[in-house]
């Protein structure tokens, strides 16, 4: 048999190669793009103060995480409400309260307070029980959702030194309410009354010669709950 007889098949040899790694090249590029696409973006963090009507957050979206911010921010809106005047705090109960139930979140509202008072209240976390909280809430359904709170009054001193007496008092609370998803808003449906809870301390164990009581830890505690704004 002759040499040259050979040659076609080396050829189609290389041939197979070539297309072969062509394939490959072509796969990994393929795989490489699905990648990129299907990667998780950088997360984006929403700032609601950004979106106000009347000195007050609304921007809230329409998801169990959103009813909880803004159960939080009413709370402290309707907290420092006390102290404006009644057209001013009848305006902000319009604007975020549920028609009717003006009465049903009087607990939420902070006294009326002169210009030497001091009244404040800060919602430090947030909470929504048993509820996917990223999911979409339907038109007027509403979700319940729970806040540790701390609140501050006392009376303003002007000198150099303060009676640790009557200057300032506080306590820390879990406050709950509801909140409806309508027309594009929530609103606030329903405010219990705040159920004192001791204090945050280094340890926990016990305080003031007792145990504490270590469900509002908790929840507090829990991955579910989250500082209120944050995403």
């Amino acid at each position: 048999m002759r040499r040259a007889e050979f040659k076609p098949a080396a050829g189609r040899r290389t041939s197979v190669v070539a297309v072969v790694l062509a394939l490959v090249l072509l796969a990994g590029a393929a795989l490489f793009a699905v990648g990129r696409a299907s990667a998780p973006g950088q997360q984006v963090i929403v700032r609601y103060a950004e979106r106000v009507q009347a000195g007050v957050p609304v921007g809230f979206p329409g998801t169990p995480r959103g009813g909880g911010d803004a159960a939080a921010a009413y709370t402290q809106v309707l907290a420092a409400a006390g102290a404006r005047p009644a057209a001013t705090r009848q305006a902000v109960t319009d604007l975020i309260v549920a028609e009717g139930a003006t009465s049903a979140v009087e607990p939420l509202v902070g006294p009326a307070a002169g210009g030497a008072t001091i009244s404040q209240t800060v919602v430090a976390r947030v909470w929504v029980p048993d509820a996917d909280l990223d999911t979409v809430v339907p038109e007027d359904r509403q979700v319940s959702v729970r806040m540790l709170v701390c609140t501050l009054s006392g009376t303003a001193m002007t000198g150099d030194t303060t009676d640790p007496i009557t200057g300032l008092a506080g306590g820390w609370y879990v406050q709950s309410a509801t909140v409806r998803w309508s027309q594009g808003r929530w609103r606030l449906v329903t405010a219990e009354r705040p159920v004192p809870v001791p204090p945050p301390d280094q340890r926990g164990a016990r305080r003031d010669g007792g145990p504490r009581d270590m469900q509002p830890l908790v929840d507090v505690l829990s991955a579910r709950s989250w500082a209120p704004g944050t995403v």
